[in-house]
């Protein structure tokens, strides 16, 4: 259970808060015996709004499903797919696809394909093929900018420099093609948001210790469509790192254009970093903490003009085991957005205990 309210800066939009009680149930299985290791992880859970609220619906319900599979073929060839496929209703800064406010319930499905061969035994090619989309099922308005599909298609070859150290050099190719077209609406006077990309990127992979571990990539970001056609950097790296035993921290960070909430804007270009970390105090405390933060640059044109925004998301939660079969959960995060513009701008509060 717990309570959720949403202040917005805007006159025109009614602030809502609801307490709200949840349930669930998730199975997750494993097999990692080679030379085929795979895992797959089922969740389906409801939640219902006590209080009426704007947003119309007092049920939202989740359901994910996630299928990792990776065969050894030989000692040099590997073949391995992801599969993660999620119908919810919160912004998710784990995939970073959704839009920033609540939308309602949305699917947001994710298939990676890859076949790795190692040429020798410090030179090695990865070829990849990703397919993801989302589509929002409430809110017409938003399915309307928001509903797309992508194709991401990539080449790296990496050379090892050492056990420990890896060099890389990879391109990839997107297109984005978005399911309604607002040209359609009006009268054709904005042109198609259907875009490609491609990427020339050049990259470490370290491993320090056994504890830490990260990786980096940067090179250029060609942005193409009918409404703009542009480059900039593109930088995206990631840490890991266990500061002990009993702690954990993830670092990750992104820069390059952003799909989502384009609206009528020829480009988004955004600023992604966030930080997660967890630590166990003793045998039946355990805490983690999350802070995401996007800055995102949003080019107009005739139709709008150009603004840009700051989001942040924190996150603390603390869990007490009482057995091994059961615990206590409590958890808060707290989200807000600021903007060039006050329609888009609010502060979000949600606390619960399970």
């Amino acid at each position: 259970m717990g309570y959720d309210r949403t202040e917005y800066d805007s006159m025109g939009l009614e602030n809502e808060e609801s307490a709200f009680v949840q349930a669930g149930v998730g199975l997750t299985y494993a097999n990692n015996t080679a030379p085929t290791k795979w895992n797959v992880g089922v969740d389906l859970g409801t939640i219902y709004y006590l209080d009426d609220t704007v947003r119309g619906e007092d049920y939202d319900y989740t359901a994910r499903v996630a299928f990792n599979v990776a065969h050894q073929v030989s000692r040099r060839l590997q073949v391995s797919n992801n599969l993660y496929v999620t119908y919810e209703t919160e912004p998710n800064y784990g995939i970073g696809v959704t839009t920033g406010r609540r939308a309602g319930q949305y699917l947001y499905g994710y298939n990676n394909t890859s076949v790795a061969y190692a040429w020798s035994e410090r030179v090695a090619t990865t070829t990849g093929y990703t397919i993801d989309g989302v589509i929002y099922t409430d809110d017409e308005t938003v399915a309307d900018f928001e509903d797309r599909l992508s194709h991401l298609i990539s080449q790296q070859v990496s050379y090892a420099l050492s056990r420990t150290t890896k060099l890389t050099a990879e391109y990839r190719f997107r297109y984005t093609r978005f399911a309604n077209d607002p040209a359609t609406d009006l009268d054709g006077e904005v042109p198609s948001p259907d875009y490609m990309s491609h990427y020339i990127l050049v990259g470490v992979d370290k491993a320090w210790s056994e504890r830490s571990s990260g990786s980096l990539r940067a090179g250029v970001e060609i942005y193409q469509s009918d409404r703009s056609d542009e480059s900039a950097p593109y930088v995206e790296g990631a840490l890991n790192y266990a500061l002990t035993r009993r702690s954990n921290l993830r670092w990750y960070a992104q820069m390059g254009y952003d799909a989502s909430e384009m609206s009528l804007y020829d480009s988004r270009y955004s600023y992604r970093t966030g930080v997660v970390a967890g630590y166990q105090f003793t045998q039946s405390l355990t805490g983690n903490f999350g802070l995401h933060y996007v800055h995102s640059d949003f080019e107009g044109n005739q139709e709008v003009e150009s603004s840009s925004e700051d989001e942040v998301n924190a996150s603390l939660g603390f869990s007490y085991n009482f057995w091994n079969n059961l615990s206590l959960d409590a958890n808060y995060s707290y989200t807000t957005i600021s903007s060039d513009s006050s329609f888009r701008e609010y502060d979000r509060h949600r606390v619960s205990v399970a």
